[in-house]
């Protein structure tokens, strides 16, 4: 794996962290389960047919929150908006508990074409999170590849 490869990897997860840790610390200040974290096969191949992939995090609180549901998604949508993701609060009664969702890109209208999409939701004592990195070469040594089994 080159250099470049590791470094873009790196980058990627780093970005989705942040987005994460800074997002779900306005929720509180500790989730009670870590978040589920992987590498994701979503991406495809590049145009020139190297592999590449996500990196994804998830994770679901449940219990009562720092502040109204109305001001964590206005702090979270200023916030990724201010880091050059623009996004506002939407609302999503069809879900339960009803929730004010925030999402880059518009929620519900999938990824970026380089496969980025964050999405966070907050309601009465529950807030989520789920991030999708934008795709980053495949690392040749993982484990799960079945060339490597």
């Amino acid at each position: 794996m080159e250099d470049s490869d590791r470094a873009d990897r790196a980058a990627v997860e780093h970005e989705i962290q942040r987005l994460y840790d800074e997002a779900t610390a306005l929720v509180a200040d500790t989730w009670p389960t870590a978040p589920e974290k992987e590498w994701g096969y979503g991406c495809g191949d590049y145009a020139d047919g190297t592999e590449s992939e996500s990196w994804n995090i998830f994770n679901q609180y449940k219990g009562p929150t720092k502040s109204s549901p109305e001001e964590t998604a206005e702090r979270v949508a200023k916030m990724w908006t201010d880091y050059g993701f623009p996004t506002k609060v939407v609302e999503d009664n069809r879900i339960y508990p009803p929730r004010k969702v925030v999402s880059y890109p518009p929620y519900l209208t999938g990824v970026r074409e380089d496969g980025f999409g964050i999405e966070f939701t907050i309601g009465k004592d529950y807030a989520d999170f789920v991030g999708n990195s934008r795709c980053a070469p495949v690392d040749p040594d993982d484990p799960r590849r079945p060339e490597n089994w």
